[in-house]
């Protein structure tokens, strides 16, 4: 089937204490066509009606129809790799920056759940010094994990609070729905996809708070779920596209 890859990968950077597993993975979100082809009418004034597109508006011009077919968000794990411990934080930002660097233009989310910004601001540097001379930009995502139920908020040094509820929830059911891929390839696959089979959040939400990481592979689960929590937020999602342009003809006539 066709797809559409979004111009801008996440990388994801899940970092632990320095006795913990670090893990860094680049997800991208692509278009599948649901097969619902519609006509969309360009206006081209704003008071233009479209009940009357069969005739030339006030300007003179007629308006354009286009043919566009409703499509479907899909993530694709592409990479995925784990620092074990004792882990080095200057590797992990050499590493990022050479990843940023090989994906070109992307969103660079980072959890500073246990580092605090003192690592993030090294990732970053190290980020920054790769792109020095090019015409590469990120845009970064500063990431708190967080065991309070509510909403998403931001603070100056903790970047974004994300409850951890909904920075899995969200991956977790696009897992379920076959929205969320995992490329077969990857050394990592098959535990990825077996702790997101397995994955669990704790029923109470104030247990949480010292469940920022439950079991031994969420750094790999945590960096996916992050990764999508930041597609989800930061980039603009397609609801259709051009008919045709995702491999599927115009219906004639």
């Amino acid at each position: 089937m066709s797809v559409r890859a979004d111009p801008l990968p996440i990388v994801g950077v899940e970092l632990g204490s320095r006795m913990e597993n670090t893990a860094l993975s680049v997800t991208e979100r692509a278009y599948v066509p649901t097969g619902e082809v519609f006509t969309m009418v360009h206006r081209h004034h704003p008071s233009f009606n479209s009940a009357f597109a069969t005739t030339r508006d006030f300007t003179g011009a007629r308006p354009r129809f286009e043919a566009r077919e409703k499509v479907t968000a899909q993530y694709r794990v592409r990479h995925l790799e784990r620092r074990k411990p004792p882990v080095l934080y200057r590797g992990v930002a050499e590493r990022t920056a050479q990843l940023v660097k090989a994906v070109g233009k992307c969103v660079v989310a980072v959890d500073i759940t246990r580092t605090g910004r003192p690592v993030y601001g090294l990732v970053m540097k190290a980020i920054r010094d790769a792109l020095e001379g090019t015409d590469i930009r990120v845009t970064p995502s500063p990431v708190t994990v967080t065991g309070i139920a509510g909403g998403v908020s931001h603070g100056p040094d903790a970047g974004w609070l994300v409850p951890r509820r909904e920075l899995v929830s969200a991956a977790l059911l696009l897992f379920e729905a076959d929205q969320l891929k995992i490329a077969e390839g990857l050394e990592l696959a098959s535990t990825l996809t077996e702790e997101f089979v397995n994955f669990k959040l704790k029923e109470d939400p104030k247990a949480d708070l010292e469940g920022w990481r439950l079991a031994k592979n969420d750094d790999l689960v945590l960096a996916v779920a992050m990764s999508v929590w930041a597609a989800e937020r930061f980039l603009r999602k397609e609801e259709s596209v051009p008919a045709g342009s995702l491999g599927i003809p115009r219906a004639a006539g």
